[in-house]
């Protein structure tokens, strides 16, 4: 389920503002020059490959490329057999800032966007069909939960990004993935 908890930087305890209506977090994410939206999918077929996923796909595809203005499409993803997975894990939660725009549209499972921006953490929940975009620069981090599945088209224009780790240790002060999914299933 998609959703969004407005944080003030210093307090991750209380957000100012939670919502689970897609109009709305589009609205709030506009604010901060992210783009949110959804989109209608077909659904996975069972056992597909990469190329019959990325066929499956090429419409959805073509059009949020063009929409971006990305260059390159990729296919990512993550299952609870990756390796070393719990290092995998804390170091996507670790505040950073990539060198690039990417856009990211979420074929399969879940994860949590937390975005930094003007004194506070927009934490996004994204869900099947959601697309967000991470601007270039905008200081993030992302919770992919203790047993991540999920599979996303990921749109940039560079194949590999640079990623530069801030030395913050504001991740630490938000609650993780397994509250706010429970959370957002009650």
């Amino acid at each position: 389920m998609s959703f969004l908890h407005v944080y003030h930087e210093a307090d991750g305890d209380q957000p100012l503002l939670t919502t689970q209506d897609p109009y709305r977090i589009s609205l709030e994410m506009s604010t901060i020059e992210v783009y949110f939206d959804r989109r209608e999918l077909t659904p996975l077929p069972v056992g597909a490959d990469r190329q019959e996923l990325m066929v499956l796909h090429h419409d959805v595809a073509t059009e949020v490329l063009r929409l971006s203005g990305r260059a390159h499409c990729d296919l990512r993803g993550m299952s609870p057999r990756y390796p070393d997975l719990e290092l995998r894990r804390e170091l996507l939660f670790t505040e950073s800032a990539d060198d690039e725009e990417s856009w990211h549209l979420f074929l399969r499972g879940q994860a949590i966007f937390y975005l930094h921006v003007n004194s506070r953490v927009y934490v996004v929940g994204c869900d099947r069909g959601d697309l967000i975009s991470v601007p270039a620069g905008l200081p993030h981090w992302l919770d992919i939960g203790p047993e991540p599945d999920f599979l996303l088209l990921t749109m940039s224009n560079a194949l590999a990004q640079n990623s530069i780790v801030t030395a913050s240790e504001i991740a630490t002060r938000f609650p993780r993935f397994e509250k706010l999914i429970e959370d957002a299933a009650a």
